[in-house]
Order: C-alpha cells, then structure tokens, then sequence
C-alpha cells in the first residue's frame, strides 16, 4: 500500500502533465464535442422515425 505522500506526488505528476500539454485538453474538448454531436444525432433521427410512425 502506497502512503498518501506517494498518492499525492502520482496525482500531482499525472495531473500536471495533462495540464501541461493543451493537445490533452483539445483532445478532451473535441471528444466531449464529438459524443454530444452524435447523440443529438441520434435523438434527432429517433424522433423523425417516432413522428413518421405516428
């Protein structure tokens, strides 16, 4: 079992790291985008199949 102090130098290197690189935060923006893009996509055409069916 690791101490908190070794936990908390992980977190701190893991972390800073990220933030160093704005590629890892592009990435995550773009991600985010990409699925949001998509289920409104899907949302979309399962209401246009609800609205034909009724």
């Amino acid at each position: 079992m690791s101490s908190r102090k070794e936990l908390d130098q992980q977190v701190r290197d893991h972390y800073g790291t990220w933030r160093d690189q704005p590629r890892g935060l592009a990435c995550a923006v773009i991600a985010a985008f990409m699925v949001l893009t998509t289920a409104a996509f899907v949302f979309a055409v399962v209401a246009v199949v609800m609205a034909i069916r009724s």
